[in-house]
């Protein structure tokens, strides 16, 4: 079999990374491929770089739009697609490999799977789950894959069925629009295959004050952001009306289940952005307490009780507690121990800190797995979350101040893991 696979890439001001991107989809050695180029009305050399690119590949297909926003580029380049695969691709992105489609399309082939998901390189993330075929007409798994945002919520790291999109991506969203589109064509999914090969790079746009700033970045150089309550997790609650809408519609039965799972996601990727971008650590301080005064994040962590958590009684010094060895943990293991899942430790921190267990159930959750595997001490990261609060314990004890990490400290924590 060798069916055709359309890959479709939107394109804004892209110039700079458009070659980089292009000829890591030219090298794939799976040449049955359409590569269809939207160019959203760029103001840059995207067009010229995507024409010269179209001269040379007759794969490749150029849309010319007046700017709309990604998703509209996106449902352009869908309804011009003719592949019998789905694949979604950022103009700054590439793949790691030559054998990123092939691979993916193998595995697709093999298990019958309607959508193949890889792993992938990124600042902060890694999918949490382990390879596997998941069935989706089992409302388990169903849920088990519908909590790793990163294996489920981004578009760029999956091969899909064409038939199994059927729902558009929401024009005029502008955060988060693609986990909004997968949640509404979740529901034609039936297999589901995850392989732990890396095979897509992700990059993040640096802020620039002299150019374009990543809107995400540049919400972090606005003065008292956290005030003006539009940080990642808040732009994330904006759309919960659109999640509830979809589940309502396409999941009623899970609908309890999957209500309060995005809030949750939104807000450590908060976090890392804000360590990501070095943001002072009172300003990381005061956004995780103004998070915490939200009652919808009260209620989403509260539902953590479902699966054998109780939840603490809730303090000022929890909070400066939680971010603080977070904060200092993220810039360790960037630096040192990079080795480590910052998000399984970052669970880990947040779930010792706020959480107590109850009782492990028969249900399974990110937040109780991090925290059976850190009374058994049985990961990496546990060893590591363990040791940080340890010796927080024993400079508490001599009555000095919060850890902070060195490279004495970032050694010491690399020996014992």
């Amino acid at each position: 079999m060798n069916e055709k696979i359309s890959i479709i890439i939107p394109c804004y001001n892209a110039g700079k990374t458009l070659n980089r991107t292009l000829n890591s989809v030219r090298e794939q050695d799976y040449k049955n491929l359409e590569i269809i180029l939207v160019n959203d009305g760029s103001t840059d050399n995207t067009l010229e770089v995507a024409n010269k690119y179209a001269s040379i590949d007759p794969r490749i297909v150029v849309i010319n739009q007046e700017n709309a926003g990604v998703s509209v580029a996106r449902n352009n380049g869908l309804s011009c697609a003719s592949g019998k695969y789905i694949v979604w691709l950022d103009a700054d992105d590439n793949y790691t490999t030559p054998y990123a489609i092939s691979n993916m399309y193998k595995k697709l082939v093999e298990t019958g799977a309607d959508q193949c998901i890889c792993n992938f390189t990124h600042p902060c993330f890694e999918q949490y789950l382990p390879s596997g075929v998941y069935d989706l007409t089992d409302d388990e798994q169903r849920l088990t894959l519908f909590q790793d945002f990163f294996a489920f919520g981004i578009p760029w790291n999956k091969i899909t069925k064409r038939e199994c999109l059927t729902e558009n991506f929401i024009p005029g969203v502008k955060f988060a629009e693609d986990g909004l589109y997968n949640l509404d064509n979740f529901h034609n999914l039936k297999k589901v295959v995850i392989i732990d090969e890396v095979y897509y790079n992700y990059y993040c746009a640096p802020y620039n004050p002299k150019e374009q700033a990543s809107a995400i970045n540049s919400i972090y150089t606005m003065d008292k952001f956290w005030e003006k309550k539009c940080t990642i997790w808040h732009l994330g609650r904006n759309n919960q009306e659109y999640r509830e809408k979809s589940i309502k519609k396409f999941f009623p039965s899970l609908y309890n289940e999957m209500k309060f799972v995005r809030s949750f996601d939104f807000f450590f990727w908060d976090f890392f952005m804000l360590a990501k971008n070095r943001v002072r650590e009172d300003y990381v301080e005061a956004t995780i307490k103004g998070i915490f005064e939200e009652p919808f994040f009260i209620d989403t962590i509260k539902d953590k009780e479902r699966f054998g958590l109780t939840l603490k009684e809730i303090t000022s010094d929890m909070i400066e507690e939680f971010t603080h060895l977070a904060y200092h943990a993220f810039i360790d293991i960037k630096s040192y121990n990079k080795k480590l899942s910052m998000f399984k430790v970052f669970v880990s921190l947040f779930g010792k800190i706020f959480f107590n267990i109850r009782f492990v159930g028969n249900r399974r959750d990110i937040l109780l797995d991090s925290m059976v595997r850190l009374n058994e001490n049985s990961s990496a990261e546990a060893i590591y979350v363990n040791s940080i609060l340890n010796i927080q314990k024993l400079q508490a004890m001599e009555k000095s101040s919060l850890i902070v990490f060195d490279n004495c400290m970032a050694n010491w924590c690399m020996a014992t893991i």
